[in-house]
């Protein structure tokens, strides 16, 4: 299930950054911050589903916590 998740918002920030990409639309940028912050909290959640007693996992919501924070300034701006 969270396999499928993840592919499908992969797809949708990839489509994100290549519109940005190739438009020149910074616009899309918090939205596509705040997709890879999701991501990287479904892959987080994958590591402990696997139970994996790694670093992988905090280090996936560590960064996914800064991601959602740069995000949300960047939507306030």
């Amino acid at each position: 299930m969270l396999k499928k998740i993840r592919m499908t918002t992969s797809i949708i920030v990839l489509g994100l950054s290549l519109y940005g990409l190739f438009s020149n639309h910074n616009e899309m940028l918090p939205y596509t911050m705040a997709g890879l912050a999701v991501l990287m909290v479904i892959m987080g959640a994958e590591e402990l589903q696997k139970n994996r007693k790694s670093y992988r996992s905090y280090l996936l919501f560590g960064v996914s916590a800064f991601l959602l924070l740069v995000a949300i300034q960047d939507f306030i701006n």
